[in-house]
Order: structure tokens, then sequence, then C-alpha cells
């Protein structure tokens, strides 16, 4: 490698006294007066289980240290305004939104502010209701990567909607009630479709550790998995790659359509009815249209590799087995995520092959796809020197650079 190469870029998390501090700083710029509290919800990254959660199978992501911070108020009228320090980035009408709540419906808005503007139209149409708001937002989770980002907006939305609406939907059976808030906010407000997976884990997912979520039960059920990466020298590396990874194009919605078809062909209600099944891939692989067959057999797989991963997580075999194992299940992944699912691009694959070629236990994309992140998992004292292999590559490959950040 060339010693001269440029360092890798690397997104920094906020201590949260820090991403506290902003979140105020930003409030105090727009509205001239401190906030009532700040509130925060973290990003995910998903170890295994990657288009799953809308076909009632099981997941099992992690968050990350990145964090949406939300400085929050109540107002004297019925007013929501909403501000982001980095609302110039992102699409939308720019840093500054304003509207009466009574005005807001899933034709009201676009862009950025309707995630949180469509947590607060969702929890009224629950029933909840409060006085105006002012919510000021900062954010160190990188957008457009398939981190749940806008997840981590509209669920630090609740937590302070939560609070100062004296909800009381503070236990974890209740809530099961802002997450779904928090889907409806995506899938109706914004026009993101989402199967739950980042909104569970954002609220329910705790630092150190994954969930194995099983979507076969509404609401689904949740088993915390210790992640024992760090005690073994291990790290997960997230490789942020140049293409921004977008949910509103109409490709995962046609994958959505296609795994509906294809459960319709088998005869099921949904793919997790499959893949329960000891002959499920036999099934799959009767099927006469080849596209169905592809997209069903990737979300049966997967499952399956969600199973096997939790298995050795809490095996008890020697360790360097059990995370070479857990490794091979994270490429077969990206391979079917790649080949069956047709959702990776040449940027997930570099940053993929690279991985492999600096000698990664496993790697694959993570999030929905087209775009976006992948995930590496590497032995700590390599880390840096993945991160660089990586670097060069898309430098080689005359491609945008990536950005990086640890688990």
């Amino acid at each position: 490698m060339n010693a001269s190469s440029p360092e890798p870029r690397w997104y920094e998390p906020w201590a949260r006294a820090s991403g506290e501090a902003r979140a105020q700083q930003c409030f105090a710029d727009h509205f001239g007066e401190a906030a009532a509290g700040v509130w925060s919800a973290p990003g995910r990254v998903n170890l295994i289980g990657e288009h799953t959660d809308y076909n009632f199978g099981l997941a099992l992501p992690t968050i990350i240290r990145h964090r949406t911070f939300v400085a929050a108020s109540v107002r004297d009228d019925d007013d929501l305004v909403i501000v982001s320090s980095g609302g110039e980035d992102i699409v939308g009408p720019g840093k500054r939104w304003q509207g009466p709540m009574d005005d807001i419906t899933p034709e009201s808005t676009d862009g950025w502010p309707a995630y949180p503007a469509g947590l607060v139209w969702a929890l009224r149409e629950r029933g909840y209701d409060g006085p105006g708001l002012n919510l000021a937002f900062s954010s160190s989770i990188p957008i457009g990567a398939g981190l749940a980002s806008s997840a981590a907006l509209t669920c630090s939305t609740a937590m302070a909607v939560n609070a100062l609406w004296r909800l009381a939907l503070d236990s974890d059976e209740r809530h099961i009630e802002l997450a779904e808030a928090a889907m409806d906010a995506e899938n109706l407000m914004a026009k993101t479709p989402t199967g739950g997976l980042d909104q569970y884990t954002s609220l329910f997912c705790r630092e150190g550790s994954a969930i194995e979520i099983d979507f076969s039960t509404s609401p689904p059920t949740f088993r915390p998995t210790p992640l024992y990466f760090p005690d073994y020298g291990l790290a997960l590396l997230v490789i942020v790659t140049p293409k921004r990874h977008r949910l509103t194009d109409g490709r995962y919605a046609q994958r959505y359509d296609e795994c509906q078809q294809a459960s319709k062909a088998l005869g099921v209600q949904s793919l997790r009815e499959v893949a329960d099944d000891p002959h499920g891939l036999r099934r799959v692989e009767g099927l006469s249209e080849e596209v169905l067959k592809k997209r069903a057999r990737h979300v049966v797989s997967e499952i399956e590799r969600v199973r096997l991963v939790s298995e050795e997580l809490a095996g008890t075999a020697p360790a360097h087995e059990r995370f070479v194992d857990i490794g091979r299940q994270i490429y077969r992944s990206h391979t079917s995520l790649a080949v069956d699912f047709e959702v990776s691009c040449a940027e997930l694959d570099l940053a993929v092959n690279a991985a492999w070629t600096s000698g990664a236990l496993g790697a694959r994309l993570v999030g929905g796809g087209f775009g976006g992140a992948a995930i590496a998992l590497v032995r700590r004292t390599q880390m840096d020197a993945t991160a660089r292999l990586i670097d060069q590559s898309f430098m080689d490959a005359g491609m945008e650079r990536p950005g990086f950040l640890v688990s």
C-alpha cells in the first residue's frame, strides 16, 4: 500500500453529554431558550437477518454507539416546530419546518420532517394528545447509510413526546406502542416501507448486546443475546459506502411484493411457514417462477442463518470455532442478498470483497441494500489495516472513498 495514502475517514460517535449539548445548542439557536430536556435513540446494524422482518421471520440486530438527540419543549399553542442542525444536508425543506398539529396528515409533509411529524400524528391517531412542541435534532448517525437514521429520528421523538405529554409509556411492554407509532410514521407519513426491525431495535436493544427478534407474533418477541466479540478481541467494522441507501425508490417495495407473491405461490401466509418446514428449501426449489424462487430462497435460508448464529453465540464450543462459523454465515448472507435477493451494488460488493482479502471473518451488506453500509467481523488488532485496505480498494477502483465506524 502506498505510504502516502490518506488516512481512512472515521465517523466518531458523540459522548452522551456532547450529543445532548449539541441538541441543546441547536434548540437555543432556533428558539432562544433552553429546552425542557434531551432524549436520544441509537442507530443499528443487523448482524444477520435481512429482509426477514416483513416475512414474519427472525433477525439478530444490535445498536451502534452513534445516536440521534432531540432537545424539546412544549409550546403555548398547537403548532409543531421542527429544526435540525443537519437539515440542509438531507432531503426536505431545510433546517426548519412548522405547522399546526391538526393539519398534519400523511399528505401534508415530506422530506425529513415527515418522520418526527409522522410520529406525533401517529400518537394522536392512537388517542394520545398534548400541547404543541418545539423539537431540535442533532445526530452523529451517517445519513443514507442504512444504519436506521430514520428510526433513530422517530424513536428519539417518541421518547421526547412520551415525556413531555406525560403519556407514561415507559415500560418495555408500553414501548411497543411507541415502536408501532414510529413504524406508522415511516410507512404512512414518510412513505418509507419498514417491517419494524429498526424501530424495535432502537427502543429495545441495549449496548453490548444483540437482540433476537421473532416477527412471527404481533407484537414480536425479543430475546437479548450478549455479544462477546470485544472479549475475544473482535469488532464489527461498519463500512459506509459512498452510495446512499434509499428505500423510497420502489425497489424495496418491489421485494416486499415479490415475497408476498412467493408466499401465495407456495400456499402459505408467509415465508416464515416455509422456513419452519424441515423441507422448506425443497419446496422453494419447486417454484416455477425464477424471480419468486430466488426471493423465497433468500428469506428461508436467511432465517436459518439467524438460528445458526444465535446458537453459536450461545454455544460452548471453542470461541475461535464459533466465530469462524458466524463469519461464514455472514458471508453467505451477503451472497444470498446479492444473488438471490439482488439488493447489492458495486460499492457494497467491493467493500465485502476487500474485507475478505484483508482477512475479515465475515462481511456483508447491512440494511435494505441498494447502497448504504456493509459490516465486517474483524480482529480488533487488524481493524485499522482492514479499513486502510478497503479504503485503498475504493480509490483504486476510481470510486469515492468510504467512511468507517465501529459498532
